[in-house]
């Protein structure tokens, strides 16, 4: 519940502004008690909508970025790939130069 109420907060003051925080924040204690009141069965209809909600506007930023994506993807694969070291030594510190960087 914190984090969705954080999360909330941050929401409602980038979308309309610092004065919408402080309403935010009562409404979501107001319906604290409302929630564990009503069956379980709504609660959890109600965060199911509520989170579609919030995927929506994401499916269509994914939908709107595609272009430039599949762009990027292209451009990253068709540069010459350097090797990847697959033999992993747990015996030998990787930062074995660390000291000398600093």
């Amino acid at each position: 519940m914190i984090s969705w109420s954080y999360y909330g907060d941050r929401c409602s003051e980038y979308i309309l502004g610092r004065k919408a925080v402080m309403p935010y924040r009562w409404i979501f204690v107001f319906l604290i008690p409302i929630g564990a009141a009503v069956k379980i069965d709504l609660v959890w209809l109600l965060t199911d909508v509520m989170n579609g909600f919030m995927a929506f506007p994401n499916l269509v930023g994914i939908l709107g970025l595609s272009g430039l994506s599949v762009k990027m993807i292209n451009d990253y694969f068709s540069r010459p790939q350097k090797p990847v070291r697959t033999k992993i030594s747990f015996f030998k510190s990787p930062f074995k130069n660390f000291r000398d960087a600093e």
